[in-house]
């Protein structure tokens, strides 16, 4: 007798759950969480949209109809992976055949098909009986390079699957996803050549604490285990403990992001997800000068005296090599050059990981630093990634390096690489500094 009002109530619930899907169709949990959300939904929209020939119909949404597949392709990698931010798992493509197949025809999306047609083969589940490969016309997207306004996340490219070109994402956004939300603002990735050359480490293990207040100590979860600044060892802020109101002050956000055929670039100000006791300010620039060259501005202030830590976790070979380091992946190398105004050294560490009900065996993760002692209340850390032959070709790039400030506060970093000359201006505005693209 309550089966009309259950099945009204899970209209009226799964309709809310799709309207939490992004401007953009981002999924704040990550790629693995936008698919179980979506995937288990689908069924209950093609059944319900059939016994009423259309009136209730899911599919309509119009957060799903406009933007069908947008995050699981752009969170894409080549080689059929995923970016795994957050918990969401990473490793194997975001969907599967049948589901792009199904979200394509009911929304009648062509790069829905480009989608399906390029990044997935034929189908072997008995869904892709039932829903078959679509036969709406493919439409490639329009720019390989996205920012997902609603959560803050980004992607930078030249091409969507070309291993050749370097591919680097990142995140700014809210700390308030107790569940599956990790620490991370101002973290990102480098992937080139089939490797995750700096990299993220994944999630923890699904054990009783790591769903409790202990969950930000776990690295996995934590801003320890992230690509992040650290001052005097200040870690970021959830923005929700358990019992505890909500705080939507905690977190940080893209200030600007533009993308070009030659150049893509980024800004964001990651600074209130900390504590604001030793971390006063940080804004993290990152362009990636396509096709291969990353350069990563972090423009941090702190007090005098303070213990600035700029940290990397690397999914390949590492090897210190005194003012930078060679990192070594399946198919190529590639040098991460620091760029500073003073002393600073290169320093290596680890996390512990240990889950209490030994789903996981324990192990060492390894990660490097670049740290040094703020000389003024303001520092600014550049940081070259590029592909290189050798350790020679490091070198030489290392000697290259120009940078200079000059009395109006505008910074220049410049390099060479195989004869050509790599140059970024950035201009002091009333918050700091903004990358000039008409310095190309």
């Amino acid at each position: 007798p309550q089966l009309t009002d259950v099945v009204s109530e899970s209209f009226n619930r799964i309709n809310s759950m799709l309207n939490e899907l992004g401007v953009d169709g981002g999924w704040q949990e990550g790629g693995g969480y936008w698919n179980y959300g979506v995937h288990t939904s689908v069924f209950f929209a093609d059944a319900l949209k059939r016994l009423t020939d259309g009136k209730y119909n899911l599919f309509e949404n119009e957060r799903l109809k406009n933007n069908p597949v947008t995050f699981p392709l752009y969170i894409s990698v080549e080689g059929k992976r995923s970016l795994n931010f957050e918990d969401s798992g990473g490793g194997n493509l975001v969907g599967s055949s049948w589901l792009i197949n199904k979200l394509a025809v009911e929304t009648n999306s062509g790069i829905a098909s480009w989608y399906r047609n390029e990044f997935y083969k034929d189908g072997t589940d008995m869904f892709d009986i039932i829903w078959p490969k679509p036969v709406v016309k493919p439409v490639p997207p329009a720019n390989p390079s996205i920012h997902f306004r609603t959560i803050d996340w980004w992607v930078m490219r030249s091409d969507f699957k070309d291993p050749n070109k370097v591919l680097v994402a990142g995140k700014a956004g809210k700390n308030d996803d107790p569940h599956h939300g990790h620490l991370d603002i101002g973290h990102f990735i480098v992937d080139w050549a089939g490797d995750y050359f700096i990299t993220d480490i994944g999630s923890g293990s699904y054990d009783e604490k790591y769903f409790d207040d202990v969950r930000w100590n776990y690295p996995q979860a934590s801003s320890v285990g992230h690509n992040v600044v650290f001052v005097n060892g200040e870690k970021q802020l959830p923005g929700k403990m358990r019992k505890q109101p909500y705080n939507f002050n905690i977190g940080g956000k893209v200030l600007e992001f533009n993308s070009s055929e030659k150049r893509d670039y980024v800004l964001m100000d990651p600074a209130k997800a900390y504590p604001g006791i030793e971390m006063k300010g940080w804004r993290r620039h990152i362009t990636l000068d396509k096709p291969v060259v990353t350069v990563i501005v972090d423009e941090v202030k702190s007090a005098p005296g303070a213990e600035i830590e700029v940290r990397f976790h690397s999914g390949v070979d590492k090897s210190v090599k005194g003012n930078y380091v060679l990192l070594t992946g399946k198919t190529g190398k590639m040098a991460l050059i620091p760029v500073v105004n003073q002393e600073f050294k290169i320093e290596e560490g680890r996390h512990a990981s240990a889950p209490v009900n030994a789903t996981r065996p324990f192990q060492w993760i390894e990660y490097f630093e670049t740290v040094l002692k703020a000389s003024k209340e303001n520092t600014l850390i550049a940081t070259i990634i590029l592909p290189v032959a050798d350790e020679n070709e490091a070198q030489q790039i290392s000697r290259s390096v120009i940078k200079s400030t000059d009395s109006n506060g505008n910074y220049t970093l410049s390099f060479s690489k195989g004869g050509k000359k790599f140059r970024y201006l950035y201009r002091k505005g009333a918050d700091g500094l903004i990358l000039d693209n008409t310095s190309l």
